[in-house]
C-alpha cells in the first residue's frame, strides 16, 4: 500500500475546492492516485479542519469594571510594554481608551511613562551592550538608526 504525503494530501483537497473543470482528474495523476481518492482527501481534511462543536454554552463570565482591573502601576507597564513592542504612543492611548474609556491617558502622558522607564533601563542596557559585544558573530539590521552623539 503507498502511503501519500501530508503535502499531496493537501494539494489535492485544494483541487476539489478551486472547482476548476479537470482539476481534480489533473491532480489525480499528478499524485499517481484515483480521483476518489482525491475528493476522499479533501473531505477528510475539511472534516479536520471544521471546529470542534462545543459541549455547552460558554458560561457568563462576569468582567470586572476596568477601574478595578487597571490601577496607575498597571496601566503604566501596559503602555511600557506595548511601546517596547512597537506599538505608538497614540496606539496605545486609543487601546487605552476602549479599555478606560474617558478615563484613560492621553499619549504624553504615555510618552512621559516611556522616557522614564526607558531612563531607568539605560545602565542595565549599557552593562547587556557591553557584555554582548564580544559574543556576537552576526548581525542583521532591520533598521538603521543614526546616533546624534550629544545624546549620549
Amino acid at each position: 500500500m503507498i502511503t501519500l504525503s501530508l503535502r499531496t494530501w493537501v494539494c489535492n483537497a485544494a483541487a476539489v475546492f478551486v472547482g476548476r473543470y479537470g482539476a481534480v482528474t489533473r491532480r489525480a495523476q499528478q499524485a499517481g492516485c484515483s480521483r476518489q481518492t482525491v475528493y476522499e482527501h479533501a473531505r477528510q481534511i475539511e472534516r479536520r479542519l471544521e471546529p470542534a462543536a462545543s459541549a455547552s454554552p460558554p458560561a457568563d463570565v462576569p468582567i470586572p469594571g476596568p477601574a478595578a482591573v487597571l490601577d496607575t502601576p498597571t496601566r503604566r507597564r501596559l503602555a511600557v510594554t506595548a511601546f517596547a513592542m512597537g506599538v505608538s504612543t497614540r496606539q496605545i492611548e486609543d487601546l487605552l481608551r476602549v479599555i478606560l474609556a474617558e478615563d484613560g491617558p492621553d499619549h504624553s502622558t504615555i510618552a512621559r511613562w516611556v522616557a522614564d522607564h526607558a531612563g531607568k533601563a539605560k545602565p542595565i542596557l549599557k552593562a547587556l551592550d557591553a557584555a554582548c559585544v564580544p559574543h556576537v558573530r552576526t548581525l542583521a539590521l532591520d533598521e538603521i538608526f543614526f546616533n546624534d552623539p550629544g545624546n549620549g
